[in-house]
């Protein structure tokens, strides 16, 4: 097959946009400044990843697996050096003893403070620079996790970085066509610069039972999750609330930690739980059998514009591994999901409407299974 053939397979690496200078306005005060019209650069399936992402991260597995899927090369260049400036420095100098043999540079998650650095070394000689971007700083930090105030000094550095790194990127990487619109909307980026690719779960750990699980009496309830608004975990709680009013012998376990552990504890106990039990963050390779011992598996419930926009990974797992899941009904879940046998989807932020769901899967799994009776004559044979 011809190279140019070749390139033809790969749309994520497409040739570079001509782009053109203009100002855009940034809060009346900064401007954006484009770079002027370059001649197209075609761009060849040798990709340097570039960054101080997690190498065991489901986002940078799926980002390795789709390029490798289209006939990409990779190679990497990582760092785990501590402070911002030693990891540009360790960056960089990894970076001279590479860039002959690399015509595309990928700037991983999370990596918006680095795009300026990428941007500098891939000038001379001339490459296609890629930004996955995955999520906005300014939409993580400010509007859903509300760390900081909009007006904030810090926020509106975020909002700074989200700009600037996307407009000095060839292309753009999202995860969701809701989040692509977001993008271009908020950005201003036009369309054609921006790539969606969907997260996908790791083929490697996550994957059904090699046999199925042995029958019990309780229904376990599973989530995962680092604790952040958007996950709604006051919604899970109050959920579990109801549960425990209408069915004994459903049981939830919530693994993690994170921003609102603290609160959500404290809410547990103000709801007199009895069905819950909270486990530490676990290692990911400790994930998939934790999934596969449960009945139900939960998504996310939160009702910020963010939760709108992104399809979790914990979804993603949890079909991988044939159990069922619950989660929010939202545009950018149905983007995938819209009718998936193992895919359940409520409100978001409705307690009363995922406690029914929950129920509700709990009654399927209880038809399913054999009576006592059943199980005796199957043992006496």
């Amino acid at each position: 097959m011809a190279k140019g053939e070749r390139m033809e397979q790969l749309p994520l690496l497409g040739t570079c946009p001509e782009r053109r200078r203009r100002i855009v306005g940034f809060l009346g005060f900064f401007g954006i400044l484009y770079d002027a019209p370059v001649t197209s650069i075609p761009v060849r399936p040798s990709i340097c990843t570039f960054g101080y992402h997690d190498r065991t991260s489901p986002r940078y597995w799926t980002i390795c697996r789709y390029i490798e899927g289209q006939g990409g090369t990779l190679r990497e260049c990582h760092t785990d050096v501590r402070g911002f400036v030693g990891k540009m420095r360790a960056l960089r100098a990894q970076w001279k003893t590479m860039k002959s043999d690399c015509d595309t540079v990928l700037v991983t998650f999370p990596g918006h403070y680095l795009v300026p650095l990428a941007w500098l070394l891939t000038r001379r000689p001339r490459k296609t620079l890629l930004f996955d971007a995955f999520v906005s700083l300014y939409d993580s930090n400010v509007s859903d996790r509300r760390l900081f105030s909009p007006w904030h000094p810090r926020a509106w550095m975020a909002f700074l970085m989200d700009i600037v790194s996307c407009h000095l990127a060839d292309r753009v990487l999202v995860d969701t066509q809701a989040q692509k619109e977001f993008f271009c909307r908020r950005f201003r980026l036009s369309p054609e610069r921006v790539e969606v690719v969907y997260l996908r779960a790791r083929e490697d750990l996550f994957k059904p039972p090699a046999q199925q699980r042995s029958a019990h009496a309780a229904f376990d309830v599973f989530f995962y999750g680092s604790y952040i608004p958007l996950q709604g975990i006051e919604t899970i709680l109050r959920a579990a609330a109801i549960v425990q009013k209408n069915n004994g012998h459903i049981r939830f376990m919530l693994v993690g930690g994170g921003q609102t552990q603290a609160e959500m504890r404290a809410l547990s106990q103000a709801l007199q739980l009895q069905n819950v039990t909270f486990r530490p963050p676990v290692g990911i390779e400790e994930l998939p059998s934790l999934i596969r011992d449960a009945d139900l598996c939960l998504g996310i419930f939160g009702t910020s514009d963010k939760a709108l926009r992104v399809i979790p990974h914990k979804v993603y797992d949890a079909v991988a591994c044939g159990v069922p899941v619950v989660t929010a009904d939202t545009p950018a879940i149905r983007e995938r999901f819209a009718s998936h046998p193992l895919v359940s989807l409520c409100p978001p932020g409705d307690p009363a409407a995922l406690a029914n769901a929950i129920l509700e899967r709990a009654h399927r799994s209880a038809m399913k299974r054999p009576s006592d009776g059943q199980n005796r004559s199957s043992h006496r044979q």
